[in-house]
């Protein structure tokens, strides 16, 4: 496998992350003419990690999944598709926001890649922006694990 130091500009077509949890670095950004991420999460709401967990610990009724263009920063390159769906936080438990969230994002991956080139993407209002980070994870209380009755366990 090329190190991203072994890629040449134009070199790679297109590259389309999906769950992947690591920052993609600059020398891949630019050896590649099409970089773009589906997020488990609604942009720019539920920047970086454990979206699900952070929605429903903030009790939001809507939830997403975003395809987005990659760009330096962490989930903050324009939007290229997007699908919302109602979620239920007094009784959803992070399992199903994600098992609903994967469908969904079935559906939008097979609707977005077909029209990729058409597709013009849209700047995230930063006004909006709100990041999480990994660090953070210990205030998510009941929410941190798949189901709450797993967090009450000693």
């Amino acid at each position: 496998m090329a190190q991203e130091a072994d890629l040449e500009s134009g070199r790679c077509a297109l590259v389309f992350s999906v769950l992947y949890d690591k920052i993609i670095g600059r020398g891949l950004i630019e050896a590649t003419d099409t970089i773009i991420n589906c997020h488990p999460g609604r942009l720019p709401e539920y920047r970086g990690a454990r979206p699900v967990n952070w929605v429903l610990h903030n009790g939001e009724n809507l939830h997403g999944i975003t395809i987005h263009a990659i760009d330096t920063g962490i989930d903050t390159g324009p939007v290229l598709a997007e699908a919302h769906f109602t979620i239920w936080p007094e009784t959803d438990e992070v399992r199903d926001v994600w098992n609903r969230t994967m469908r969904y994002g079935r559906a939008l991956i097979s609707d977005t890649l077909p029209r990729l080139g058409r597709i013009t993407a849209r700047p995230q209002d930063e006004s909006r922006a709100v990041p999480h980070y990994l660090r953070d994870n210990h205030r998510l209380g009941d929410r941190s694990n798949w189901t709450r009755a797993t967090s009450r366990q000693p």
